[in-house]
């Protein structure tokens, strides 16, 4: 009877932290009003693009993400799955702008960054 009392005790234990953990999961979702810029800092392309923007847009607010912490990974899958995007083909830097993504960076890129940062401003 004790041993069985013991791993009704633990059973507890271990159902209540799963429902902690999974409370935590849904921290913080991807939110369609605000910009997103996931990077990596030894990524050369992440920081053409992060100094693009601040040039550019020196008062937007957006979100920096350094994609090597696990919240931040967990958010740029979240982006991914938002947008479809096969997690073995994810690279930097990626923005998550309300219906849009941009995943590297080029001067096609920063075109379409000027159009769908509009709305943001």
């Amino acid at each position: 009877m004790k041993n069985f009392a013991k791993i009704l005790a633990l059973a507890g234990v271990l159902l209540l932290g799963a429902c902690d953990e999974d409370k935590s999961l849904g921290a913080q979702d991807i939110s369609d009003s605000q910009i997103y810029f996931f990077y990596q800092s030894s990524c050369p392309h992440c920081h053409h693009a992060s100094q693009y923007i601040a040039q550019k847009y020196p008062d937007l607010k957006m979100q920096n993400l350094n994609v090597r912490t696990p919240e931040n990974f967990d958010l740029l899958l979240k982006c991914a799955k938002k947008f479809n995007l096969p997690q073995e083909s994810l690279g930097t830097p990626l923005i998550c702008m309300g219906d849009h993504y941009i995943m590297g960076w080029s001067a096609a890129d920063a075109n379409k960054f000027d159009i769908y940062v509009r709305r943001f401003q």
